[in-house]
C-alpha cells in the first residue's frame, strides 16, 4: 500500500523526512516501509509492505505536523511500484540475517574557536602553532566515518574523514586538536552568480538538478595560503560544557577511543600564535633559495626535489627545510673541493627520510624536527645506502627498459612530490636521457582516489584549480614543469606528463618543441584527436629496437578493404627474421610469440610474423599510420606471449542470457569454482598448485616451498604472514566470483586478433591457437565457437564463429596465441564485436558445445562513424590542458555501464529494451569520447529509479589486521556516501530488492560469509611451535648430511641483503598506494594485488596491482640470485658458497632488529619488522639444497657436481 503525502517541507530528503516519521511508525510497531520525497518538492509518499500498516498508519496520522509544517496523508490513488516492493523485502530479509548492531547516541559538541595550523617542540613540550583562525562558534559531530566541522556563521562544513586523522590529543580543558594526513573537503553554499563553468556543466547533469553546495579549496583566502602544508586542527570547547565529569564532550572523547579508529591522546599540548615570520611567508622564501641553488648548481636537482617535497607534502617547517639545504649546500661544496667521488648524501638517502620522519605526536622524538637530528640520520642512511648498493648491483639504476621518473599528486588542496620511482619507458623517455625534466601528474581527490561526481555538490572550483596547474605548471626549485600529453590509458586514469624546459644537444626544448619533434600534428584540429596521436608517444613501450641497427625495412602495403570496410584495420607484418631482432630484447620468459602490440614512428597496431616473407622486412598498413614521423625505434608494448584464460563478466552474461543461453550452464561453471575454493586449502598440494596458476611468487617458486615444507612435517599455516597470504588470494578471488560474476570458463580463452593474410578462412570462419602448457586445455578443434569482446552491452556483441584447422604445412599453423580473422564476406567480425578493431584488441572465445549450439544470435550494432570536434585554428597546449579537464568532468562510461545493468535486469526484454539499446550507443559514444572530444550528455540516459538489483549492493568490509590476519567485517561499505553522517543527502541513496534474474542468481548462490568462516579461514594450532623454528631446525639436519657447513662469517653479508630487500619492498608499498600517507600492507606487495576494503577493485588498483606484481617479481629475483651467487670471502669459491650465504639470510631474517625493539609508537608507516624476507630466504635455501642434494645423489664425478668443482670468484 502507498500513502500520498502533500505540503512536505521542499527542502526536505527522503533520509530527512524518514527520520521524523520513525518515531511515530515506532509507536505502531511497524518496520516494513519506504520512505521517497525528492528534496525541492512538497510531495512524498510512503509505501507499506503490509496493507495492514499503511490502514493503521491512516488511522493515526491523517494529519501530522512535521518541522512546523501540517502535512497530510492519504491512500495514494497509484498502483505500488513493484520494484519498491522488492526493495522493501530485501531490506526485510536483510534485517533477519544480519545481527543488530546497537545504534551509537551520537552528540554534537559546540566550540567557540577553530584554528589550522602545526606543531612544534618547544622545550621537548608538543606546541600548536595557529596559523589560521575563526573565533566564531561551530559543531562538532563524530559521525560513522567523518569528523564533521560546522562553521555555523558561514554554513561552511569541512568533512575529515577518520581514515585520515593520524592522532586526535585532547585536555579537560576542552581542547581538542587532529592531525591529518590530508587536507579536509570544505564545502559551502552555492553561490547564485551565473558563473560560465556552472553553465557549461549544466547540460551533463543528472535531470538537470541544480547544486546546492560547492566543493572550496579552502575555506577564505587566508586558510588557503596555508591549507596545503598545515594539517593540525584546533577547537576550543568552551569548560561550560566540559567541566563535568559525564560531559557530552567527555562522552565524546570516551566514545571514539573506544572505537579505536585512531589512537586518542590525552595531553596538554602548548599554544602559541602565529610567528612573526608567517608560515606562507616562509615557504615562498624557501622555494626562492631552492631556486637559486638549481641556478647555481649548489646541490644536485634530485636533493632539490626531495628538499621541495618536505615542504608540499607536510613533513618539515619551511625554515628547518632551509636550514637543512644550506647545511647540504655546505657538505657538497666540501665534497666537490676534496674532489670527492661521492656526493655526501645521496637521493636514495634522502629518499629515507620520508620514512623516519614520523607525525608530530605527545610521544614523538623532538630530533627529527631539527636539522641536526635529520643531518646525523642522512650521515648514517648514506653509509647503509653504500653497504647495500654492492647487493642492488643497479637494481634501481636506469636501464634500456625502465626509467627513474618523479611523480606529482594534484588534489583540490596541494601538490605532493614522491619518487623517483621507477617507470616502463616511453618514446620520450628514450629520446631525452636527462629524465629529472619529466614528471607524472596524477589528478584525484586528497585521499588518492577519483573525485565523486555528485550532483548536488559542485565541483568547478576544483576543476578549475586542475586546468590552471595544466595550464600554468608546477614549479619545482625554478624549474616549471608544464603539460607535455597523456596516453589513453592515462587519460581515463586521469594522469599525465609534464615537462620542464631543458637544453638537449645544443637546442632548448619547451614542451611545445618535444611535440613538435614527435612528427606532424598541424593538419589534426581536433583538440582530442591531437591528444590521442601525441599521447602514442606516451605508451609503455618496455622493449625497442632499434631499425636501422639491425637493418630492417619498412614497406607500406595497403589494407583489405570491402564494402567500406577495413579487414585488416590496425594490423600489419614482419618477417621471421625481423621477428628475431624482437626476441634478443625480450625477456627469454617470453619465448617467440608470432603477434606484437607495436608503436613505430606515426604508427601503432598489431605486427604478426608472416612465414612467407624473407629478410629484415615489416610491412606497415595506411590503417595503421596516424601521423607522419621520422622516428627509427620498433618499440614493443605487449606480445601474444601465452594465452589469457577467460573469465565471464557480468555485461557479457546478461547478453548471453538474453540470447538464450541455459541458467545452468553459468550455474554450474560458477558451482565448480565455489567448489574448487572450497578444496584449496584442504591439502598443501591444492593450494601450491593454487599459487602456481595465479602465478604467486613465481620468481622464488613459493608452490615448491610449500610442497617443500609439508615433505619435511611442517604446517606452512603456523605462520602468520603465509597463512594471511593464502587467506587473502582465496578471499580476493572468492569476492571477484560474487561480486563481479568473474567465472572462469574451462573451454573458453581471451586473445590477441589477428587477420588471416592468407585468405584461406572464409567469410565468418576464425582460427584459435594457442600454447596449451600444463594449464590449459587443448584449442578447440573444427566447430562453432562463441566470439565476444569485453565491454559487450549490445546483444549484437555476441557472435557464433565457425573455427576452422588449416592443414599442417598452411603459414596459418605458424600463429600462437592468437585468434585469426577471415578477411572475407561483406563485413569483417571484429567490428561486429562491441567496434572492436586489430590494433591491439583482446577478443573472448567459447567453445563449450553446451553453450554455443543452444544461443540464438541478433543482429551487429552498426553505429554511425562520429567525426570529431575541431577547431577553426592550430590547436595550442591550452587547448589540450581544456581537453583533459572536460575529460575528467564529462566522462560517464561508468554510469553508463551501471544504468545499463540496472535497466536490463528491470526491463522484461532485458538487453533486447530499447533503452538498453539506446544505452549501448552512448556507451559507444563515450568509449570514442577520447578520440572525438564529444561528450555524452547524461540527460541523454533513460531514467531509471532509485531501487537497484541485489547483485549492485556493496559487500562486507575486508580489513587487515597486524599486518596479515585478513577478517570479513559483518559491515558494509557504503558506496561513495554516509547513510549515518549529516548532511549526508548529496549522495544518491540507493534501495535493493532481490534479481529473479540470472546475475541475482548467482549473486545469491555465494555465501561468502559461510564460504569464509568454514573453508578459507584457518584455524591455528594452539600452543604448536614456531614454524620458523622447526624449518631451522630441519633444515640443519638436511645440512648436517652434506657436511659441516658454517654460516656466521656471511651475517654481515646477509644483513646488507635484508635491508636492501626491505628497503625496496618498502618502496614498492609506498609507490603503489592511492595515496603515500598510507602506503599498502606487505602483504598486498606479497600477493600482487591491492586489497579494496569494499573488495572490488578501482581501475586504478587493478592497474597497480598489475605493476605491483611485476615488481615483486623483480625485487625477489635479483634478492634470489645474490643469495645464490655470492662473493668468494677466502679468495676462491666453493659450492658451498651459496649455502652459507642462503643459511646466514635465513638466520638473519628469523633474527629481530635492533630497531624493530624501539617501542616508541609510531604514527607513520616503516620498513621495519617486515616478514616476506623470511619466506624468500627459506625458498631460496630451500632451492640451494635442494640442487646441492641433487649432485651428491647423482653420484657425479664431484661431491657437488652441479657447479662443476668451482667457479670464478668476483
Amino acid at each position: 500500500m502507498e500513502v500520498f503525502m502533500r505540503n512536505v517541507l521542499p527542502r526536505l530528503t527522503d533520509r530527512s523526512l524518514e527520520t521524523q516519521l520513525q518515531p511515530l511508525m515506532e509507536r505502531l510497531h511497524i518496520t516494513d516501509y519506504m520512505v521517497e520525497k525528492a528534496k525541492g518538492k512538497h510531495i512524498g509518499n510512503i509505501t507499506f509492505r503490509h496493507k495492514a500498516d499503511g490502514v493503521r498508519f491512516l488511522q493515526h496520522h491523517r494529519e501530522i505536523t512535521i518541522l512546523g509544517s501540517r502535512v497530510v496523508c492519504q491512500e495514494s490513488k497509484r498502483a505500488v511500484n513493484e520494484l519498491t516492493l522488492r526493495a522493501i523485502e530485501h531490506k526485510a530479509s536483510q534485517r533477519i540475517q544480519n545481527e543488530t548492531v546497537p545504534q551509537e547516541t551520537v552528540k554534537t559538541l559546540a566550540a567557540t574557536e577553530l584554528s589550522c595550523g602545526y606543531y612544534t617542540f618547544n622545550d621537548k613540550r608538543l606546541t600548536f602553532t595557529a596559523e589560521w583562525t575563526a573565533n566564531e562558534s561551530c559543531q562538532l559531530k563524530f559521525t560513522k566515518r567523518n569528523l564533521l566541522v560546522r562553521l555555523t556563521g558561514r554554513d561552511v562544513q569541512l568533512r575529515m574523514p577518520f581514515q585520515s586523522i593520524i592522532e586526535l590529543v585532547w585536555w579537560h580543558d576542552g581542547t581538542v586538536a587532529v592531525t591529518l594526513s590530508w587536507a579536509p573537503t570544505i564545502l559551502a553554499p552555492k553561490s547564485t552568480g551565473n558563473d560560465d563553468i556552472t553553465t557549461r556543466f549544466s547540460m551533463f547533469t543528472i535531470r538537470q538538478q541544480t547544486p546546492e553546495r560547492m566543493r572550496q579549496v579552502a575555506i577564505d583566502q587566508n586558510h588557503q595560503r596555508i591549507v596545503a602544508t598545515c594539517l593540525v586542527y584546533y577547537f576550543k570547547v568552551p569548560n561550560a560544557i566540559t567541566r563535568h565529569a559525564n560531559s557530552d564532550f567527555q562522552s565524546e572523547i570516551s566514545r571514539m577511543s573506544s572505537r579505536q579508529l585512531f589512537p586518542v591522546t590525552r595531553y596538554h599540548l602548548g599554544f602559541e600564535h602565529a610567528r612573526q615570520v608567517r608560515f606562507s611567508d616562509a615557504a615562498a622564501t624557501l622555494q626562492s633559495e631552492l631556486a637559486e641553488y638549481n641556478r647555481g648548481d649548489s646541490l644536485p636537482f634530485d636533493l632539490l626535489f626531495l628538499l621541495h617535497a618536505l615542504l608540499a607534502n607536510g613533513y618539515l617547517h619551511p625554515a628547518t627545510i632551509s636550514a637543512l639545504a644550506s647545511r647540504l649546500v655546505s657538505r657538497f661544496a666540501a665534497a666537490k673541493k676534496a674532489e670527492s667521488q661521492q656526493p655526501p648524501v645521496s637521493v636514495d638517502a634522502f629518499k629515507k627520510l620520508f620514512d623516519w620522519i614520523d607525525w608530530p605526536s605527545p610521544e614523538g622524538d623532538p630530533g627529527m624536527f631539527e636539522v641536526d637530528g635529520i643531518m646525523e640520520y642522512l650521515e648514517q642512511a648514506e653509509q647503509l645506502v653504500r653497504q647495500s648498493r654492492a647487493v642492488k648491483e643497479n637494481q634501481f639504476d636506469e636501464t634500456p627498459n625502465r626509467a627513474r621518473i618523479f611523480r606529482a599528486v594534484v588534489t583540490p588542496t596541494r601538490v605532493m612530490f614522491h619518487g623517483p620511482e621507477l617507470e616502463p619507458m616511453n618514446r620520450i623517455l628514450r629520446k631525452f636521457p636527462d629524465h629529472s625534466y619529466f614528471i607524472r601528474a596524477q589528478f584525484c581527490d586528497e585521499n588518492g582516489q577519483d573525485l565523486f561526481f555528485n550532483n548536488t555538490v559542485s565541483l568547478d572550483s576544483i576543476y578549475e584549480r586542475f586546468k590552471a596547474v595544466l595550464v600554468s605548471g608546477v614549479m619545482v626549485a625554478g624549474r616549471v614543469y608544464k603539460l607535455l600529453g597523456f596516453s589513453h590509458s592515462s587519460l581515463r586514469a586521469h594522469s599525465a606528463w609534464l615537462s620542464a624546459s631543458f637544453v638537449h644537444q645544443g637546442q632548448l626544448h619547451i614542451p611545445e618543441y618535444i611535440v613538435t619533434g614527435l612528427g606532424d600534428f598541424e593538419k589534426i584540429k581536433s583538440p582530442a584527436r591531437r591528444a590521442a596521436r601525441i599521447g602514442q608517444a606516451f605508451s609503455e613501450t618496455p622493449y625497442a629496437v632499434d631499425l636501422d641497427e639491425n637493418a630492417i625495412e619498412v614497406r607500406e602495403i595497403p589494407d583489405i578493404e570491402r564494402n567500406g570496410r577495413v579487414f585488416t584495420d590496425g594490423s600489419g607484418k614482419i618477417s621471421p627474421g625481423a621477428a628475431k631482432a624482437i626476441y634478443n630484447v625480450i625477456p627469454k620468459s617470453k619465448g617467440c610469440p608470432t603477434c606484437f602490440q607495436i608503436r613505430w614512428a606515426g604508427a601503432k597496431g598489431m605486427l604478426a610474423v608472416d612465414p612467407r616473407l624473407v629478410g629484415n622486412l615489416i610491412c606497415i598498413r595506411p590503417s595503421m599510420i596516424k601521423f607522419p614521423s621520422n622516428d627509427k625505434q620498433l618499440e614493443i608494448c605487449d606480445m601474444g606471449s601465452k594465452p589469457i584464460p577467460m573469465v565471464l563478466n557480468r555485461p557479457l552474461i546478461k547478453i548471453m542470457e538474453d540470447m538464450g543461453a541455459p541458467r545452468e550452464w553459468f550455474l554450474e561453471l560458477q558451482s565448480r569454482e565455489v567448489r574448487r575454493l572450497q578444496g584449496l586449502t584442504a591439502s598443501v598440494y591444492n593450494t601450491a598448485s593454487f599459487l602456481r596458476a595465479q602465478r604467486i611468487g613465481e620468481s622464488i617458486q613459493l608452490h615448491k616451498f610449500l610442497r617443500q615444507t609439508e615433505a619435511m612435517g611442517l604446517d606452512y599455516r603456523q605462520d602468520g604472514f603465509l597463512r594471511g597470504a593464502v587467506e587473502a588470494i582465496l578471499l580476493q578471488e572468492l569476492r571477484l566470483l560474487k561480486h563481479k560474476s568473474r567465472i572462469p570458463v574451462r573451454k573458453g580463452m581471451t586473445l590477441f586478433g589477428v587477420p588471416d593474410e592468407t585468405g584461406y578462412l572464409k567469410e565468418g570462419q576464425v582460427y584459435v591457437t594457442f600454447d596449451k602448457g600444463d594449464r590449459h586445455s587443448e584449442p578447440p578443434g573444427s566447430g562453432p565457437v562463441i566470439v565476444t569482446r569485453s565491454p559487450a552491452m549490445h546483444p549484437g556483441d555476441v557472435r557464433v564463429a565457425y573455427n576452422t584447422i588449416p592443414p599442417n604445412e598452411h603459414p596459418l599453423v605458424h600463429y600462437r596465441n592468437c585468434i585469426v580473422f577471415s578477411t572475407w564476406g561483406s563485413r569483417d567480425l571484429p567490428s561486429q564485436l562491441a567496434g572492436g578493431d586489430l590494433d591491439g584488441d583482446t577478443f573472448h572465445i567459447i567453445w563449450d558445445p553446451e553453450l554455443v549450439g543452444r544461443v540464438k544470435t541478433f543482429s551487429p550494432a552498426n553505429y554511425p562513424r562520429v567525426e570529431p570536434l575541431e577547431l577553426n585554428r592550430p590547436v595550442t597546449s591550452s587547448d589540450l590542458a581544456t581537453f583533459f579537464f572536460d575529460f575528467m568532468r564529462q566522462d560517464c562510461l561508468g554510469r553508463i555501464s551501471t544504468r545499463h545493468m540496472i535497466l536490463a535486469d528491470q526491463r522484461p526484454a532485458g538487453t533486447l529494451h530499447a533503452d538498453c539499446i539506446k544505452l549501448a550507443e552512448l556507451h559507444s559514444s563515450a568509449v570514442d569520447f577520447s578520440k572525438t572530444g564529444r561528450p555524452v550528455s547524461v540527460r541523454d540516459l533513460p531514467r531509471s529509479e532509485k531501487w537497484r538489483p541485489d547483485f549492485l549492493a556493496p559487500g562486507p568490509q575486508i580489513t587487515i589486521h597486524n599486518k596479515s590476519d585478513v577478517e570479513v567485517l559483518n559491515q558494509h561499505v557504503a558506496p561513495q556516501n554516509d547513510e549515518d553522517d549529516e548532511d549526508n543527502d548529496e549522495g544518491p541513496r540507493y534501495q535493493y530488492y532481490r534479481s529473479p534474474k540470472l546475475l541475482g542468481q548467482l549473486y545469491r548462490a555465494v555465501d561468502e560469509n559461510k564460504i569464509w568462516a568454514e573453508d578459507i579461514k584457518m584455524a591455528i594450532r594452539a600452543g604448536s611451535a614456531s614454524f620458523w623454528d622447526q624449518l631451522l631446525d630441519a633444515i640443519h639436519q638436511r645440512v648436517s648430511a652434506i657436511g659441516p657447513v658454517e654460516w656466521q662469517h656471511r651475517s654481515a653479508e646477509a644483513h646488507r641483503i635484508r635491508y636492501a630487500y626491505e628497503e625496496d619492498i618498502h618502496g614498492t608499498m609506498i609507490d603503489g598506494a592511492d595515496h603515500p600517507h598510507q602506503p599498502l600492507r606487505e602483504l598486498e606487495v606479497f600477493v600482487g594485488f591491492i586489497m579494496n576494503k569494499s573488495g572490488v577493485q578501482t581501475h586504478r588498483q587493478r592497474d597497480r596491482s598489475v605493476k605491483l606484481k611485476d615488481e615483486f617479481e623483480r625485487i625477489t629475483t635479483y634478492i634470489a640470485r645474490e643469495m645464490r651467487n655470492p662473493a668468494s670471502v677466502s679468495g676462491y669459491t666453493s659450492e658451498l658458497d651459496a649455502l652459507e650465504l642462503c643459511l646466514a639470510c635465513l638466520h638473519v631474517a628469523c633474527q629481530k632488529k635492533e630497531e624493530d625493539r624501539d617501542l616508541r609508537p609510531r604514527h607513520r608507516s616503516s620498513a621495519h619488522n617486515l616478514e616476506s624476507f623470511k619466506i624468500v630466504a627459506a625458498a631460496t635455501l630451500l632451492r640451494e639444497l635442494t640442487a646441492l642434494e641433487r649432485g651428491t645423489v647423482s653420484g657425479a664425478g664431484q661431491a657437488y657436481a652441479y657447479g662443476g668443482g668451482g667457479r670464478p670468484s668476483k
